[in-house]
């Protein structure tokens, strides 16, 4: 199972899932990265204090695969999307939960 709701991410552990990152600009115009240009999807356990990345991708397109979630254990962690432009400058423009349920089944 994976879905989206609220920018709130729910995935049963070792599932797949995709999404495309449409982000806008302040004037509400579509944000176009330039070649350039990062989008990082980011999740940890909190978002205060030291905890280290759990889970990261790149690009416009995010695709969860069943290895990113399968050694992770169920619970409510936090994510973020940010921009890094070319320039240095970074936005964070998305922040949300990560929800990982436990599965009825056991892949091997």
């Amino acid at each position: 199972m994976f879905f989206v709701e609220n920018n709130d991410i729910t995935i049963t552990k070792g599932d797949s899932g995709h999404f495309l990152v449409k982000l806008e600009n302040g004037d509400g115009t579509e944000f176009v990265p330039s070649g350039s240009d990062v989008v990082r999807f980011s999740v940890k356990h909190k978002k205060e204090g030291y905890y280290p990345v759990i889970l990261e991708k790149t690009g416009e397109k995010i695709v969860l695969d069943a290895k990113d979630t399968q050694n992770v254990k169920s619970g409510e962690y936090v994510y973020d999307i940010a921009v890094e432009k070319a320039t240095g400058e970074r936005y964070t423009a998305v922040e949300g939960k990560f929800i990982v349920r436990k599965a009825v089944h056991e892949f091997e």
